[in-house]
């Protein structure tokens, strides 16, 4: 059976990113109520910051399904300014309160398994192992965080939580810039739907073209009817009309011919 291969590709995308992003997904848990109880802030309020950012984790996956997986990158950047800012004003409801909204919703879950679906696609059988081995990584990495969280928060209250964030945000944004699916899939995005765009406005440019051509070209076609004295003109049409006559008609046609022939001849002799 095929295997995937051990290298720089493999260590990046099915440890180092399923590691970071399961460490992010649970360091949080231990100490953010406390962090509000210490602060005198309502625990309705952070349920509430939870709540919303698991409805719009849903959102932000399929963003990430539609516009191509590229869209993590500001994503990442995005949640790592406001663990930033989270660690600036920690006595901030409001930067506590976004914190815990962008930890929840923007979720790199669907681009990890993307990239290296990208990377390791080739084969039916090594994409397989590639994915098996990223939600191994993720649910350990995951289980660890939530014990990390709480040796942090006992440590250094939630300064330590927070620079943990900081750090580990930080680094992921750093690796999913440096893989080419990632640059890849911005190109696709981008670039060819623009390229697209132009290539149907040429197309319906010379379209209109080649009508005007045609146009100009074909001469105009104009009907003149057979008569004593026509014209032949360049380019018209004769046409004709032809009535059917009856044996009775033409019977008395030629007979009345006849009688104009003799009347003709008496008159001459």
């Amino acid at each position: 059976p095929e295997a995937l291969p051990c290298n720089c590709s493999y260590v990046l995308v099915c440890i180092l990113l399923p590691l970071l992003n399961g460490a992010l997904n649970g360091f949080i848990w231990p100490g953010y109520t406390l962090h509000f109880v210490e602060n005198g802030w309502s625990l309705v309020t952070c349920s509430v910051a939870v709540t919303l950012g698991c409805l719009l984790r849903a959102v932000t996956q399929q963003l990430q399904l539609r516009g191509g997986y590229w869209l993590i990158v500001p994503m990442a950047v995005i949640h790592l300014i406001f663990a930033v800012l989270a660690l600036m004003y920690q006595a901030s409801l409001w930067a506590i309160f976004a914190q815990i909204v962008v930890c929840m919703c923007l979720d790199p879950t669907s681009a990890i398994e993307g990239i290296a679906f990208d990377t390791f696609g080739a084969s039916q059988v090594q994409a397989r192992q590639a994915t098996s081995t990223i939600l191994s990584v993720c649910t350990v990495a995951l289980a660890g965080s939530c014990t990390i969280g709480g040796v942090l928060y006992d440590l250094g209250r939630w300064t330590a939580v927070c620079t943990y964030h900081c750090i580990c945000q930080g680094v992921l944004l750093l690796l999913v810039c440096t893989q080419p699916s990632v640059r890849k899939s911005f190109m696709e995005a981008c670039f060819k739907r623009s390229a697209a765009g132009g290539a149907v406005s040429a197309i319906a440019d010379e379209g209109c073209d080649a009508k005007e051509m045609s146009l100009a070209v074909v001469p105009e076609v104009c009907e003149v009817p057979l008569g004593p004295g026509r014209m032949e003109l360049p380019g018209a049409v004769a046409w004709e009309e032809v009535e059917e006559v009856s044996g009775t008609d033409a019977e008395s046609h030629r007979r009345s011919e006849q009688r104009g022939s003799t009347r003709e001849e008496s008159n001459a002799a």
